[in-house]
């Protein structure tokens, strides 16, 4: 599909980026954002599984829980981005309802699609969507556009974003290991490490 020039030059600014999936300055990244804002930080992820948790048990809630993602998203940016996140950010993602439903459910309908013809197809499209949240929520394009931008920028790098993501599973269910406690703590790192590669790849140098 067509993107417009905006888009275009953010998917060659993200294939070019140098090393956005990189394990190490992302976990950096995570920390020093753990640092700055640990209570927020571990208190937002607490509050957000909690909401989506109870959300999740009720078809109404389950159409709440998009928008309620791009909240989760800007709070997890603004922590990498060093602005100071509050639990408020959060519930600020309901400017993007319509999109963000419609975004939820055209993904997960294909790479459904995609794991039931072939595995292949479903986990290429698992892993190259994975910007598509925050770009909609960062960069409020259209939610197709989203979708397509992250799967551009990400191929380039696709090895070393699928990479980041298993090691990043794996620190954010060390946390099991803790009698579960640990997991308050895992979890946040591992999205911020994530957080942390979206930046790497779009925001400008002086912000990475």
């Amino acid at each position: 599909m067509a993107l417009n020039i905006e888009q275009s030059l953010l998917v060659e600014s993200g294939r070019n980026a140098s090393a956005p999936f990189d394990i190490g300055a992302c976990f950096n990244s995570a920390m020093a954002a753990l640092k700055r804002d640990f209570l927020t930080i571990v208190l937002g992820y607490f509050v957000w599984m909690i909401a989506v948790t109870i959300l999740a048990f009720s078809f109404v809630g389950l159409i709440i829980v998009p928008a309620l993602a791009m909240g989760f998203f800007r709070f997890n940016l603004k922590a990498i981005r060093n602005q100071s996140p509050s639990i408020s950010d959060l519930f600020d993602g309901f400017d993007l309802f319509g999109p963000a439903l419609a975004w939820a459910l055209v993904q997960s309908i294909l790479i459904f699609v995609g794991y039931i013809f072939c595995l292949l197809p479903g986990i290429y499209l698992a892993v190259a969507w994975h910007f598509s949240g925050y770009l909609l929520a960062d960069k409020k394009f259209g939610f197709w556009e989203c979708m397509e931008v992250s799967r551009r920028i990400i191929t380039a790098h696709w090895g070393w974003a699928l990479l980041l993501l298993i090691v990043g599973s794996i620190i954010a269910y060390a946390g099991l290991l803790a009698c579960l406690i640990g997991i308050l703590v895992t979890i946040p790192f591992y999205g911020l490490m994530f957080t942390a590669s979206y930046a790497r790849a779009v925001d400008t140098p002086v912000n990475r």
